[in-house]
């Protein structure tokens, strides 16, 4: 392991260590005996189902990347296409997953694109993602008449940002203003081409589909997690509620921008689910947050972590 990848795996052992740390300390507010009691009633291939639901989100997701190459008319073989993609989902315990910017720099290492030039594509993916969760949440705001206010303030909060980029004249003139600033005018180059792919990706054509796009993707893992709730004891109808639920509380992770949601999706999960009355106590509501977590975030980390490893494999190959 090289100096310059030291870092990347320090940082991607604090997210794992962080998360060992929070699901140990949220096993303290249950019964631990009762907690692996619950866990133990989910079989085996409910697991496995949920992690095949969450496979089919990174399909949809990857479509979505691999559309966003050829709009920004860069030409990379499906196959190199996937393989820097899932590699990217290591950085899912990034805050914001904003460290899934690593796909530029795989793809730097592997094709000599510029950074600067594919780095938007994570934007317009995390935007994308927010505005497919927010279409999830809204089925079960609507239906439960609950956090309206944060979730309409939230959403403009969003459009407005993706408004606003629509207007180069005014990027540019701030950018012009932040022009006196050294760093920004060592790198003001970059930055307008930054700015350039930025604008191609989120153009309203392009950001309504790889919205519904995203919106089809994050409801695989919705249909995971009833599928859970199922075999937790809880009873049918759950559709509506797990739409809101792990929305809800996934939107919550990701604006809190902690590393992974970490604790805040946890958390907010496990009080929503209580909120609802699908469970009585805290600790089956624990176990189903363990389940869906290990199904969706660690899972993506685990698929990461391989494909970062046979990429490191590829490129010793092309290199001897």
């Amino acid at each position: 392991m090289n100096t310059k990848s030291s870092p990347f795996w320090r940082r991607v052992f604090y997210g794992v260590v962080l998360g060992m740390i929070l699901y140990a300390g949220f096993a303290l507010f249950g019964e631990t005996e009762e907690l692996f009691d619950h866990l133990g009633r989910v079989p085996w291939y409910v697991i496995a189902g949920a992690c095949g639901l969450s496979s089919i989100n990174y399909l949809l997701r990857f479509i979505k990347w691999h559309a966003y190459l050829r709009l920004l008319e860069i030409s990379v073989r499906p196959a190199h296409s996937l393989l820097i993609f899932l590699a990217g989902l290591i950085m899912a315990i990034s805050p914001g997953k904003v460290g899934e910017v690593v796909k530029s720099v795989l793809l730097k290492r592997s094709r000599d694109i510029s950074i600067a030039r594919t780095a938007p594509i994570v934007v317009a993916e995390r935007l994308t993602d927010l505005l497919g969760l927010f279409i999830l949440a809204a089925v079960g705001i609507v239906v439960f008449q609950y956090g309206i206010i944060a979730f309409s303030i939230a959403l403009v909060a969003v459009l407005g940002m993706v408004a606003l980029l629509q207007f180069p004249s005014l990027i540019n003139g701030l950018l012009d203003r932040l022009d006196k600033i050294p760093v920004v005018r060592r790198y003001r180059e970059q930055l307008d081409r930054a700015y350039r792919s930025t604008r191609t990706l989120i153009a309203w054509r392009p950001l309504t589909a790889t919205t519904i796009l995203s919106a089809a993707a994050w409801s695989m893992e919705v249909l995971a997690f009833a599928w859970i709730l199922s075999h937790l004891g809880v009873s049918a109808p759950l559709l509506f509620e797990s739409f809101f639920v792990y929305s809800t509380a996934t939107l919550i992770g990701a604006l809190s921008f902690l590393p992974g949601g970490l604790g805040a999706t946890e958390g907010s999960m496990a009080g929503l689910l209580l909120w609802l009355e699908l469970f009585e106590e805290l600790t089956p509501a624990i176990a189903a947050t363990y389940l869906i977590r290990f199904t969706t975030l660690w899972f993506g980390v685990i698929v990461g972590f391989l494909s970062f490893l046979l990429y490191e494999v590829n490129q010793r190959r092309q290199n001897d």
